[in-house]
């Protein structure tokens, strides 16, 4: 009896051994898929500004100084409690900015996502959406503002 007991045991055991390593590898195997995918970075949008007339292109999306943001854009100041220009605090943020060329066609551009890859590179993509001619012409444009603890080598991408 004592013999039929011990072996009831032992097998008993070996199943829950061989159960728990089964977990624990699934548990390694996902953690090892999330490293993988590219994190999210959080930004937000830089509202009512505009583009200086007297910029056509910008060499760098990525805009670390005040200075260099003020030589692009001007404040668009309106009425009303969201009527002010969002503040940058570019002593901890930075901007990023897809500019397009002037146009008479009614255009939006919006950011679609924000991302950093593995290799550190931040990945910005974004769309684009072209819609009836208008009677006048304007500078399609947005900027996001990003904390600068997420910097990294910028590519921008836009979806087609």
């Amino acid at each position: 009896m004592i013999k039929k007991i011990f072996g009831l045991a032992t097998l008993l055991f070996l199943i829950l051994v061989s159960c728990q390593s089964k977990i624990k590898n699934t548990t390694i195997n996902s953690d090892k898929v999330i490293e993988q995918q590219p994190t999210a970075i959080h930004y937000d949008l830089a509202k009512n500004y505009f583009v200086k007339s007297t910029v056509k292109k910008i060499q760098n999306p990525k805009i670390k100084t005040a200075e260099q943001f003020n030589q692009i854009f001007g404040m668009a100041t309106t009425m009303g409690i969201n009527g002010k220009p969002t503040a940058i605090d570019f002593a901890k943020k930075y901007v990023i900015a897809v500019i397009l060329p002037e146009t008479d066609l009614k255009t939006t551009v919006e950011p679609v996502s924000l991302k950093k890859n593995k290799k550190g590179e931040i990945a910005l993509k974004y769309k684009i959406e072209i819609g009836d001619k208008q009677s006048y012409k304007t500078v399609p444009f947005f900027a996001i503002i990003v904390h600068k603890t997420d910097d990294g080598e910028l590519i921008v991408t836009e979806l087609k």
